[in-house]
């Protein structure tokens, strides 16, 4: 879909965008995608009055400097939700599901990590700091504790299982190591109940 011998009407852009409107936006987005705007292209009608979305350096200037005047209002939301987040995740788990198994089916997770680079995430974390990570780490200290006196007896239990087997020949060895293995895997079924 190139160059069209004049420019396409109102009408007859309605009539394609009624008729199909996904197809529509995906031809008009792998256009755009590949370099080519459809309005110069008179795929699109040269309409003044047509409502055109922000450039991309103005809507991403736009939304940083939002979210960075939000911090206070994130807060407060965060302190006094409207109902109990906890709960409503809970009451959402099939709808949590759902989405999972959806993107799951769609690689999301994968097409996801190949927009991003390594570069790009350290870039990220030297513009943060050390005290980004140092700060939520402290900010994180009960929870670590509550994970810890969970986890401890549970791995003294590994531990002493492993103990009492067998160590005298490589066969023996092997076996321990093994369990160990075995009962991690367990101590982590046994956290999540």
């Amino acid at each position: 879909m190139r160059k069209v011998n004049r420019a396409i009407t109102d009408e007859e852009y309605r009539a394609v965008a009624d008729a199909d409107p996904v197809k529509l936006f995906y031809t008009l987005a792998d256009l755009r995608m590949a370099g080519i705007e459809p309005r110069e292209e008179g795929l699109v009608p040269h309409n003044p009055v047509t409502k055109k979305v922000k450039s991309p350096d103005r809507w991403a200037k736009q939304q940083i400097e939002g979210a960075i005047a939000a911090s206070a209002k994130w807060l407060d939301g965060v302190q006094n939700p409207s109902r109990d987040p906890i709960a409503a995740g809970i009451e959402a788990d099939d709808k949590w599901k759902d989405k999972i198994m959806q993107a799951v089916k769609e690689d999301r997770r994968k097409k996801g990590l190949a927009k991003v680079s390594h570069a790009d995430i350290v870039k990220v974390a030297t513009a943060l700091g050390t005290g980004v990570y140092s700060s939520g780490v402290d900010a994180r200290k009960d929870k670590i504790q509550k994970v810890v006196n969970e986890l401890q007896p549970l791995v003294q239990s590994v531990s002493d299982a492993i103990q009492g087997m067998s160590d005298k020949t490589d066969a023996d060895r092997e076996k321990r190591l093994l369990a160990a293995r075995k009962l991690m895997i367990e101590v982590g079924k046994k956290r999540r109940g």
